[in-house]
């Protein structure tokens, strides 16, 4: 099929019917909570009844990954399925200069080959408790909407460790519909994992970023770990059994998965800030970064191999949040945000209680017009593009963790509470290879477009350049730190506030010296802000239950939801797309447009070709509502088997960052047929295949 410029299609999107988020949103739509599942819904249109056992089961089985990704045990052996592109990390931290990994990919014969993931953490989701009522009376009792959120920061904190102490389990209070509800997740968390196998880059990301957000599709977008505890393979009590016959079109199917985030119950003045302030300073960074790693990788073969990971997640983010910016710029779309909220505020007035949400909307109009005045700055001094930095970020970690650690965990950072503490420290006792010459590039990136928005005369840039150009600072501040090493991190991070103030490391010494502003600046924003939002949403949420009802699902937070759609073709451009995309298809297109990158396959791929079934389904599309976060996620049939892999949207699906559409939007997954042939032919991994269908490694 024509494969036309993403951005030049996007237009399309209006065409679809567009939805409320009301109760007469369409059946498919919704990124639902496992404790609040609407199952007589799902099964008036789906004709299946998800009862609690299911749920269950399928919630223990779903796995989140790392600090931003999905996954899923599939086998009682505690193997772990999720993307090649969410493990891509541990790929490159495990490679070497004389075992590149991302292009060679990995296979693991036996349990001694399996390569532990230094620094990786997974945890997979145990009880769900609604404690929305405890931390509502201390906001109540409080009086500012920044007092509120001191006090709710507080209680959060004293809740998780409580918790912690009670249960011995991970926990973590998540925020729902932006502060109307509160519940306490418990999880099992586990550090010991071990990368079992990745295919070759050429086929996990088939067709590069040409064919990314496209479809058909044809990417092995797979990875498998393994889970250890007590230095054993993990025996999980629930994981998912696979169907090796797949699915068929028109077939209900269920996602299992950690959306990152939605914006469908933003107000309009929330949303009319992104449009115009935040989607457009980070795409900015986005176009000069991506140029500025072509460059970078274009000038020696050792920063070529460096350079993907990271260009990988800028291409991404060029066209995803692209997409949703042009998405929110159409005046079609934003006029149905518009008549969204003016039908939500009628609804709200004709109740005899509005629950002071009229007055909530007003606050969160008067927080974003001064947010402006401020962003970009608190954006570059407080977050990215410094903090893309790995040797940065451990000595900013070190800077403020000597001085976090020093208070109680309700008045910390939020990032230093005592739930998150162990990740922090694992992240500063990781041992991983930190490539040098990239890290350079990061750093002069980074000064170079601080200069560029605040201004070269500005005084905290003239701090960070420290009285010399960015190519050199970069290269002074790399070449001088001892962040490399995670055994001088650890002893400086132990030798205390006096060992950290009188440190000479560069970096440590500038991650200190703009850490006044950043906090003074982040304090605003969550003040000014942060505080306001969460204070007016919760009531507007409040208000929306009254009027609406409970049946509808919060925006996403990064938490486990469920989704529900089926396998359904589409129309783009007047023109039928199939459901499926096989294997047929992906040897076309190779024809078509390799050998060259992206369409080049491994040779091995290549002399596999005539013992591969051709007509066997290779990627699909289904109308279940996901988003950034859901990369990883399992894709299971009625019965809870696994049938798929979400790995990505098509080019409809950008605007479900605000608006869930049909008919033409979609989730694009790996057939789990896709999954198994390849093992058994091209890999020769018959240990694998075995285990994923039996559900226990070979002995």
């Amino acid at each position: 099929m024509k494969h036309t410029p993403i951005l030049a299609c996007i237009v399309a999107l209006v065409l679809s019917p567009l939805v409320t988020l009301t109760p007469s949103a369409r059946a498919d739509e919704g990124m639902w909570l496992f404790n609040a599942a609407p199952v007589d819904r799902i099964e008036q249109e789906y004709g299946v009844r998800l009862d609690d056992d299911w749920l269950n089961h399928v919630m223990q089985s779903a796995v989140r990954f790392g600090r931003g990704g999905s996954a899923s045990f599939v086998s009682g052996d505690g193997l772990l399925l999720t993307n090649h592109h969410v493990a891509r990390g541990q790929l490159v931290r495990l490679s070497t200069p004389e075992r590149d990994l991302i292009a060679d990919g990995f296979i693991a014969r036996t349990l001694e080959e399996e390569m532990p993931c230094d620094g990786l953490s997974v945890m997979s989701l145990r009880e769900i408790v609604d404690v929305t009522d405890r931390i509502r009376e201390v906001e109540r009792a409080a009086g500012s909407a920044s007092e509120a959120e001191e006090a709710r920061r507080r209680l959060i904190a004293q809740i998780e460790a409580e918790s912690l102490d009670e249960t011995g389990l991970h926990s973590e209070v998540i925020t729902l519909y932006a502060g109307g509800l509160y519940h306490l997740y418990r999880f099992e968390r586990f550090t010991d994992i071990r990368m079992v196998f990745a295919p070759e880059r050429a086929i996990a990301a088939f067709g590069g970023d040409v064919d990314n957000f496209e479809f058909p599709r044809w990417c092995l977008d797979m990875a498998l770990l393994r889970v250890y505890k007590d230095g054993e393979p993990y025996r999980p009590k629930h994981f998912l059994r696979v169907e090796p016959r797949g699915v068929k079109d028109g077939e209900p199917v269920f996602v299992a998965g950690h959306p990152g985030r939605t914006q469908r119950n933003l107000t309009v003045d929330h949303l009319r800030y992104l449009r115009d302030h935040d989607y457009p300073h980070r795409m900015h960074f986005i176009h000069t970064r991506e140029v500025q790693l072509r460059v970078f990788a274009e000038a020696d073969p050792m920063q070529a191999r460096q350079a993907p990971r990271e260009l990988a997640g800028i291409q991404n983010g060029r066209k995803g949040l692209g997409g949703k910016l042009v998405a929110m710029q159409d005046p079609r779309i934003f006029a149905e945000k518009v008549t969204q909220q003016e039908s939500l505020i009628e609804a709200i007035r004709a109740m005899d209680d509005d629950h002071g949400a009229l007055q909530a909307f007003e606050d969160i109009r008067q927080a974003m017009r001064t947010l402006p005045s401020y962003a970009q700055r608190y954006s570059i001094i407080e977050g990215a593009p410094l903090g893309r930095s790995e040797l940065f970020g451990h000595a900013r970690r070190i800077v403020r963790l000597v001085e976090e650690r020093a208070k109680g965990s309700g008045d910390r950072l939020s990032e230093f509470r005592d739930a998150a503490m162990p990740g922090v420290l694992e992240n500063l006792n990781s041992v991983t290879v930190i490539p040098r010459e990239l890290e350079i590039n990061r750093i002069e990136s980074a000064l170079l477009f601080a200069a560029d928005v605040l201004g070269g005369d500005d005084p905290t840039v003239q701090t960070m350049l420290g009285g010399v150009s960015a190519a050199e600072r970069a290269r002074e501040l790399v070449n001088g730190t001892t962040m490399f090493d995670a055994s001088d991190r650890v002893r400086l991070l132990n030798g205390g506030r006096e060992a950290v103030w009188n440190s000479d490391d560069p970096l440590i010494k500038l991650a200190m010296a703009i850490d006044h502003e950043a906090r003074r600046l982040r304090e605003r924003y969550e003040n000014e802000v942060e505080a306001v939002q969460r204070s007016a949403y919760a009531k507007i949420a409040t208000a929306r239950f009254a009027a609406f009802g409970q049946e509808q699902y919060p925006d996403a937070t990064s938490s486990l939801r469920l989704s529900t759609g089926r396998v359904k073709a589409y129309e783009q451009e007047g023109q039928p797309v199939e459901a499926f995309a096989t294997f047929a298809g992906l040897y076309e297109r190779h024809a078509e447009r390799g050998p060259n990158e992206p369409f080049d396959l491994p040779q091995h791929w290549l002399d596999a070709k005539d013992r591969l079934d051709l007509s066997t389904p290779f990627n699909f599309v289904s109308t279940n509502d996901i988003i950034g976060g859901n990369s990883g996620s399992p894709v299971v049939n009625a019965e809870g088997r696994l049938v798929g892999l979400i790995f990505d949207g098509n080019r409809y699906s950008f605007v479900w960052d605000v608006l869930y559409t049909d008919p033409n939007s979609r989730g694009v997954s790996v057939d789990i047929r896709a999954m198994l042939e390849p093992l058994r032919i091209v890999y020769r991994a018959d240990h694998l295949v075995n285990e994923m269908v039996t559900g226990r490694r070979p002995r």
